[in-house]
């Protein structure tokens, strides 16, 4: 699986890299099998891998496909048959479509923008870029010229990525051994993977205790937890180990996925609404209709839609559902459709983020300044065992002098995080930058993901003895192909991405079309 959806995470792994190359003796590298497992879902790699082409449209397709959830998910699987002619209608909880694409335009006096939801795109989302092509939507480079350099605030102290590569390669040992044989030559999780699986990040981490200092697993633990919104404790030991694949069948070559990184021209929600757009000359869109019970019929689904104060039923022979199994579970009726076991227990169970996003704006971008002392400066992009965790600049690439810091929380902190914490903010990112004193200038925004009940957390996250199925059941179709499913969390290669969303878009418009013919 992919991962790395926040400027310091991709610099962390790429310095992790580093260190393990450092720590071969000759040779030995990344492999692409550590960062794309397919979970041996047959036929899925050709599925994902083209992103406009779709089937032909069945004759036996019986009346308007239901799409459920107008995110990118939903969105783009509404396109695909749209553009083969089939007759659909979308519906979407919120007041508005595009989901966990989100911008907030006009952020500050020099008319910046930032993200609420999803931020980054990495060169290997190929689905959500090719799309954004088909719209006319660019997207921008953002590593292009960037100087300067991460910083690890642990215990009062400024570590950078030269005191991390050394220091990570006594575990850098332990985890390549680890990497080895977690799948076999059919691409299906070994019992080692599966052993691997069910222990967890934290236990994991602690076991380098005797060869690696405190403050890099101090830092590898608040990086997780920021990153899939999970405390350490809960989550899968292979969300680490499978970074570091050893495999090299494919020879050594450096894996770039988080080498360099983009943002979609002028904010990610201009994707969505230009999707949304497109889709109104056939679709039925609906807005604001929240699915609040299902059930069989004789000829396929009936849902019930709950809008305003009005009760909406809908009867349909092929469904996709793109809304996050969070809210899926709490679904009237889902557990009497007869689903497969695998698919109810990913749908009750399947871990989601807790994160929140808070967008502070300052004056200048006085981290890019030489202080206390050193003669380097920093990106913006700063992981802390103070309680904010993390901060990265979002204001990069962005034209003016005034900058934005995003400020981002995971795990326990998440979920409790109140209002009470935007006092605290200021003071303890002046304690890693005392220059930002007198600095902030008033503007802020907030998303709360967890509150939000259309979506009840961030985005997916594998939790203790999931990595190894739970991308893979959420994926499959049920009912014999009226009921497919979509959204990032059920996309095995970039499940928590906008481009899990697209591509998983893109498979639910196939397998709906393939069933018909």
């Amino acid at each position: 699986m992919n991962r790395g959806r926040v400027p310091l995470f991709r610099s962390l792994i790429d310095c992790l890299r580093e260190a393990h190359v450092a720590n071969a003796t000759g040779e030995g590298n990344w492999s692409r099998r550590g960062f794309l497992q397919t979970l041996g879902a047959a036929g899925m790699a050709g599925a994902l891998s083209g992103c406009v082409t779709v089937p032909p449209a069945g004759k036996n397709l019986r009346g308007p496909v239901v799409i459920v959830g107008g995110g990118i998910a939903g969105l783009t699987a509404a396109l695909r048959l749209m553009q083969q002619g089939v007759d659909c209608e979308l519906y979407e909880a919120s007041p508005r479509f595009g989901g966990r694409m989100f911008t907030k335009r006009d952020f500050n006096r020099d008319g910046m923008f930032c993200e609420l939801g999803g931020e980054l795109v990495d060169t290997n989302h190929e689905a959500l870029i090719k799309l954004a092509k088909e719209c006319g939507i660019s997207t921008q480079p953002l590593k292009k010229g960037e100087k300067g350099l991460d910083f690890y605030h642990i215990g009062g102290k400024i570590f950078t990525d030269r005191d991390l590569i050394p220091a990570f390669q006594p575990m850098a040992k332990r985890i390549a051994a680890d990497a080895e044989g977690l799948t076999d030559a059919q691409e299906e999780y070994t019992a080692k993977a599966k052993r691997l699986d069910g222990i967890n990040l934290k236990s994991y981490l602690a076991g380098s205790r005797h060869d690696t200092p405190a403050w890099l697993i101090e830092m590898l633990d608040v990086a997780y937890c920021c990153e899939y919104g999970v405390d350490t404790v809960h989550q899968s030991a292979l969300n680490l180990v499978n970074f570091i694949g050893t495999d090299t069948k494919e020879g050594f070559e450096m894996f770039g996925t988080s080498d360099e990184s983009m943002r979609i021209e002028g904010g990610n929600d201009r994707v969505p609404t230009a999707v949304y757009g497109r889709i109104q000359r056939k679709v039925r869109t609906f807005s604001e209709h929240e699915l609040s019970a299902v059930a069989r019929t004789k000829t396929g689904l009936r849902l019930t839609f709950r809008h305003g104060s009005q009760r909406v039923v809908k009867d349909a022979a092929h469904v996709i559902c793109a809304i996050p199994f969070t809210v899926l579970r709490h679904v009237e009726g889902i557990d009497s459709l007869g689903l497969s076991a695998e698919k109810k227990r990913a749908i009750h169970t399947f871990g989601y983020g807790a994160n929140v996003k808070v967008m502070w704006g300052v004056k200048e971008r006085v981290w890019r300044q030489e202080s206390g002392g050193r003669d380097f400066y920093c990106n913006g992009s700063v992981v802390s065992d103070l309680p904010f965790q993390q901060f990265w600049e979002t204001s990069r690439g962005q034209k003016g002098r005034s900058g934005i810091l995003t400020n981002f929380i995971g795990g326990t902190p998440a979920a409790n995080w109140t209002a009470e914490r935007l006092k605290a903010f200021p003071g303890e990112a002046e304690k890693v930058f005392p220059a930002l004193a007198g600095q902030w200038d008033g503007n802020r925004a907030v998303m709360n993901w967890p509150k939000v009940k259309w979506n009840r957390g961030s985005y997916s996250a594998t939790l203790v003895g999931q990595y190894t199925w739970a991308y893979a059941a959420s994926a499959t179709q049920e009912l014999g192909g009226a009921l497919v499913f979509a959204g990032e969390h059920t996309s095995p290669d970039f499940g928590g991405f906008m481009n899990g969303g697209v591509e998983s878009g893109e498979r639910a418009a196939k397998e709906v079309l393939a069933a018909a013919v």
